[in-house]
């Protein structure tokens, strides 16, 4: 007798949907009247985007190799192992937890579970009943949450009962994983309020976090959370000793040059702040073991080309343009005289010689203020134009930090 699987076809027919309605917004977005000849293009455009999880097979995200467990070593989950009186239920084995779920919750809206319980594996594993999934036990626990929970719970308010912004990673996560739509675009909207917010999870939460947020975006393809996210971590890294472990690895799994390229150089400006003075000297520059020796050898190429950097950006000032200054050509010698000071003053020099963008910011903050100054020979126009010009001058330095590296 020859077995027939018949797979559920709607969530197919959902991508197919979503994929004409996003190639119509293209089509859509891309009449414009006016030409921009010079345009940076958005941050997400650095990222290698990882195709989503092929939804035409369930079978990949059943794990079979699962590892024994003696009999009544499998824990029941207190608040997801629902009892068999219920009915319609369906139980699942997430690393060595059970969850018992009804399973018109995962049926809700066309997903990957439907085609998993197609499959002819599902109830037939040795020795494993329950529906074996490569997921962790919290990342699950959240999934189920979002499927049991309360309309008041989904909506942001600001109340005890809004989720964390951990649990939220996780539903968008798995939501993506499991193509539950809905459920990934609600995620992804909460997490991206959060993120606005200049006191939010961006600003002091831990790395792995920062991480887990910045992976979800990649995974989600959603642009404008992976621009919002990247921008807030570039000066997070810069500014503050926040831990970069975990977010070097996602940044380098997923070809981020910008974070990279800000992440080498936090690296060798700690290394190099590290180094102790041994009379007139300093002692070689000295590395966590954890950074490889492939590594060392690109930190150790990019010190010379930055310390060149350094001192070109001291010895020449950015030009702006007249912007209706009828002194304009008074003004730029002055600015030239006063960046030449700011670059020698003990402000600025205090950082070490491949900090070029702690220089930088010295920098900037004396001619602020000497600009700004009632006794200043440049106007006003010139004055926020020659601001503004520091400002361009600084995001192109860290745009192209990762080629001083030579990676």
């Amino acid at each position: 007798m020859v077995s027939l699987v018949v797979l559920n076809p709607a969530h197919k027919l959902r991508f197919l949907s979503k994929l004409i309605l996003k190639g119509s917004s293209r089509m859509l977005k891309g009449i414009d009247t006016s030409v921009t000849p010079f345009c940076t293009p958005p941050l997400a455009e650095e990222f290698a985007k990882p195709e989503k999880f092929p939804k035409t097979n369930a079978s990949p995200l059943v794990k079979l190799d699962l590892s024994h467990i003696p009999e009544g070593g499998l824990t029941l989950d207190t608040e997801y192992y629902k009892p068999d009186y219920e009915g319609g239920l369906c139980t699942f084995r997430v690393e060595n937890t059970l969850f018992r779920v009804h399973k018109c919750y995962l049926l809700r809206e066309p997903s990957a579970f439907g085609d998993m319980f197609a499959l002819p594996l599902v109830g037939q594993i040795p020795g494993a009943s329950p529906i074996p999934l490569y997921d962790t036990a919290v990342e699950f626990r959240d999934l189920l949450w979002a499927l049991y929970a309360l309309p008041t719970h989904l909506i942001s308010t600001g109340n005890k009962d809004c989720p964390s912004i951990g649990r939220l990673l996780n539903i968008a996560k798995l939501a993506n994983k499991y193509c539950m739509a809905s459920y990934e675009t609600w995620a992804l909207q909460e997490i991206l309020a959060l993120a606005q917010d200049p006191m939010g999870f961006l600003r002091s939460a831990p790395s792995e976090v920062c991480a887990l947020a910045l992976n979800v975006a990649v995974l989600c393809h959603h642009d404008e959370l992976l621009d919002l996210i990247t921008h807030r971590l570039v000066a997070r890294i810069l500014w503050t000793d926040v831990a970069r472990e975990p977010i070097v690895e996602v940044a380098e799994s997923r070809g981020s040059r910008r974070l990279q390229g800000v992440l080498y150089y936090k690296e060798l400006v700690s290394a190099e702040r590290n180094a102790k003075p041994d009379g007139a000297r300093k002692t070689p520059l000295v590395f966590p073991a954890s950074i490889s020796a492939e590594k060392r050898k690109h930190l150790l190429a990019a010190h010379h080309s930055l310390v060149n950097l350094c001192e070109w950006v001291r010895t020449n000032p950015p030009m702006f343009v007249d912007n209706g200054c009828t002194s304009h050509a008074e003004c730029l010698t002055a600015w030239s005289d006063l960046w030449l000071s700011a670059g020698s003053a003990d402000q600025t020099m205090r950082h070490g010689p491949t900090d070029v963008l702690g220089r930088l910011k010295a920098m900037m903050i004396l001619l602020k203020k000497w600009m700004l100054d009632s006794a200043s020979p440049i106007t006003i126009d010139c004055t926020m134009a020659a601001l503004e010009s520091i400002t361009v001058m600084r995001d192109d330095i860290v745009s192209g930090l990762l080629d001083h590296f030579q990676v």
